[in-house]
Parts: C-alpha cells; sequence; structure tokens
C-alpha cells in the first residue's frame, strides 16, 4: 500500500508524515533523498552552479542553490537534470527496500512531478491558511513575508499537475491544531487496507 503526501511551502506535511508514521506507515521523506543526491552530484553542481553555492566548509548550500535556480527557469531546469535523476533513484530503491507488508508515504512537495504519483493508492494534499504558513515561515526559516509570497507563488505550477490525480486526492486542512489534524489524517487513510 502506498500513498503519496503533498502540500505547499509551510502547510504541515511534516506533521501529517510524523502522524502516519505514529501509526505504523513508513515515510519516504524526498526532500531528504535530494540532499542525498545533492551530496552525490555536487561537483556538476558546483559546475553548474559555481563555488559560490559552497559553505565555508565547501559543501553546497541548499539557500545559496535555491536562491540561484528559482530566480532562473532554464537554470533550474539543468539543476534538476543533474539532481532529480539520482533522486529518483534513491526513491526507487527506497520503495524497493520497503517491506511488501508494509504501508508507505512518498512525503514530496513534488509529488505530481514524480514519475512514482501513479504507484499511489491515495494522495493526501495539505492545505493550510496563508497567515499560519506566513507566521511558521518567519519561525523556522525567518524569511519576509515577500519572500515567503515568492516561494509560494513559485510552488503554484506544482499543483496544475495534481489535476489528473484528482479521483486519489483527500485535501487534509491543517488550521494548526493537531487533534483535528490527526483527525483529518485519519478520516483521509481510514478505509486503506494494510
Amino acid at each position: 500500500m502506498i500513498i503519496g503526501l503533498t502540500g505547499g511551502y509551510c502547510v504541515g506535511k511534516n506533521a501529517v508524515a510524523s502522524i502516519l508514521e505514529e501509526w505504523s506507515w513508513t515515510c519516504i521523506d524526498v526532500d531528504h533523498l535530494g540532499h542525498r543526491a545533492l551530496e552525490a552530484n555536487a561537483d556538476a553542481v558546483v559546475d553548474l552552479l559555481g563555488p559560490e553555492i559552497l559553505d565555508s566548509g565547501g559543501t553546497p548550500d541548499r539557500t545559496r542553490i535555491g536562491a540561484r535556480v528559482f530566480a532562473d527557469p532554464e537554470l533550474m531546469r539543468r539543476y534538476e537534470a543533474i539532481v532529480h535523476p539520482a533522486m529518483l533513484a534513491l526513491l526507487d530503491k527506497a520503495l524497493e527496500d520497503a517491506d511488501s507488508g508494509r504501508r508507505v508515504c512518498i512525503n514530496a512537495a513534488i509529488l505530481y512531478r514524480l514519475p512514482q504519483a501513479v504507484l499511489c493508492a491515495r494522495i493526501l494534499e495539505v492545505r493550510a491558511p496563508l497567515p499560519l504558513r506566513l507566521a511558521r515561515s518567519r519561525a523556522r526559516d525567518g524569511l519576509s513575508i515577500r519572500r515567503v509570497l515568492q516561494r509560494i507563488g513559485r510552488q503554484k505550477s506544482l499543483w496544475i499537475a495534481g489535476a489528473s490525480y484528482a479521483d486519489i486526492v483527500r485535501v487534509v486542512r491543517n488550521d494548526g491544531d493537531l487533534a483535528r489534524l490527526r483527525f483529518r489524517v485519519e478520516s483521509a487513510v481510514v478505509d486503506l487496507s494494510p
């Protein structure tokens, strides 16, 4: 049993993943796999973006990379051409390694762009009110309102691809109340067999 978990910036995907893990779901964090894919392809990324994307320890800095690639769609395409194949291979391996009797969740903001999305029996799309997202982003990342709105705006294209999955998507509203969130997640997956 494979489900997908997606949603925009600071909506609370990881809170939903934590709830699923408490209920014995194996959650695969695609963002974490992206970190590993970046590390494995650091030299190619530096060749593409230049040494200024490295931190003081010589490691690629995702904030610096993001600032460069989000501002230039062609650069983003070239960056993804380097990192995404490795990330997708890691995801395939994680799915292969998952116990066949286990319930598995693919946690990915870019889920609708992943070829593995077709494996999902259900997709939980987390949504949260804008004021709450702004507050979370300030607390977690220290971003200005302008930068948060830009980041949210850049993600809009991700949801267009989701239209083809409409029959299996369950929207999970996260208004910041953990008890309500648990209830909503449970309602979205209760009918799925283990």
